[in-house]
């Protein structure tokens, strides 16, 4: 392996839970309705205007889904990538970014979802703990794929230099 290839690799390697994270939020754009209507549990958030999942990355609205819905589902799906991208460390602490990442955005998503539909305070608050819930469980059920990632980053007190030598000094 010759020398010009070594940053490149070490750049994937250290960033490998955003670009997870960015392949989940790619997924939930592109497949989020089939996984809707496929797995019968996931509609019942939606049933009450919760999300249903994870921001989704996408370039146009499905169903009847404003633009502005649509953009702040892109919006949000790259903060928690961001969130996660700017997460060093191990496995634990990829997994907590991921999981506090699912919690914002879902909470946000809940506070969009509530003034769109013109909610008055109870049901207000309604959507903001549905959308705590929804996080939680989402950022505990995927969190571990992003935290796999950070295993295989390496600190610079690990990596070696390109002449062979351990540069731990």
């Amino acid at each position: 392996m010759d020398a010009a290839s070594l940053p490149n690799m070490r750049l994937v390697r250290n960033n490998l839970p955003a670009i997870v994270t960015l392949l989940i939020v790619l997924a939930f754009g592109v497949f989020g309705g089939t996984l809707l209507t496929r797995v019968g549990y996931l509609a019942v958030p939606s049933a009450v205007g919760l999300p249903y999942g994870l921001p989704g990355l996408r370039v146009t609205p499905i169903g009847e889904t404003s633009w502005l819905g649509t953009l702040t589902d892109a919006l949000l799906a790259l903060a928690l990538v961001a969130m996660v991208a700017l997460t060093r460390g191990g496995f634990w602490r990829t997994w907590g970014a991921f999981l506090a990442g699912a919690v914002l955005v879902d909470v946000v998503r809940a506070v969009f979802l509530a003034q769109d539909a013109g909610t008055m305070l109870g049901a207000y608050a309604g959507y903001l703990a549905g959308g705590l819930v929804t996080g939680l469980i989402w950022g505990i059920a995927l969190g571990w794929l992003p935290a796999l990632g950070a295993l295989t980053r390496r600190g610079r007190s690990q990596e070696r230099s390109t002449a062979g030598i351990n540069s731990m000094g």
